[in-house]
């Protein structure tokens, strides 16, 4: 029982991408879609099927989507199998994946910076860089850091709106 209308397809597509742009697979975003748009809970069979994907990518993305908060397991009564829904409230979603994808991302981009500056300034006193060279990535680099530190000092307050 594939999905069918255009427009949910779309929906669907455009949740898949905006997942996949956040670094989980497409397949997560597009479970989320059709859950979202479904009026009543779909077990792992009807979400693969809906899909055309398999029962396995069905299950390894709902266990994602369970463990940001996306989705909750909901028992239906008179069916053993587990059946899922979509937690309709956006901003909810928005904030776990800002708390468990964002957040971490930036934190390690954060220990990549001074990492590589670490690493210039010991090839600069090496004189493994030409000076011009280091000049160039230093400035390069503190840019980025200010960018960094400028949204990490913002991200409290987009936390709170979420």
């Amino acid at each position: 029982m594939a999905v069918r209308s255009k427009g949910k397809l779309q929906l669907i597509e455009a949740v898949g991408n905006l997942c996949r742009r956040l670094g989980l697979p497409r397949t997560v975003g597009q479970i989320y879609g059709l859950l979202y748009l479904s009026p009543q809970a779909l077990s792992l069979e009807e979400i693969a099927d809906g899909l055309g994907i398999s029962k396995a990518s069905a299950s390894t993305g709902t266990r994602q989507l369970l463990s940001l908060g996306a989705i909750r397991k909901v028992w239906v009564p008179g069916n053993r199998r587990d059946h899922f829904e979509a937690v309709p409230e956006v901003g909810a979603l928005i904030r776990n994946a800002y708390r468990e994808i964002v957040k971490p991302y930036l934190d390690a981009a954060q220990h990549r910076v001074e990492e590589v500056v670490s690493t210039l300034e010991h090839e600069r006193d090496q004189q493994d860089l030409d000076p011009e060279d280091f000049a160039f990535c230093q400035k390069r680099l503190e840019a980025l850091a200010r960018f960094q530190k400028n949204f990490q000092s913002v991200a409290p307050l987009l936390e709170k709106l979420l």
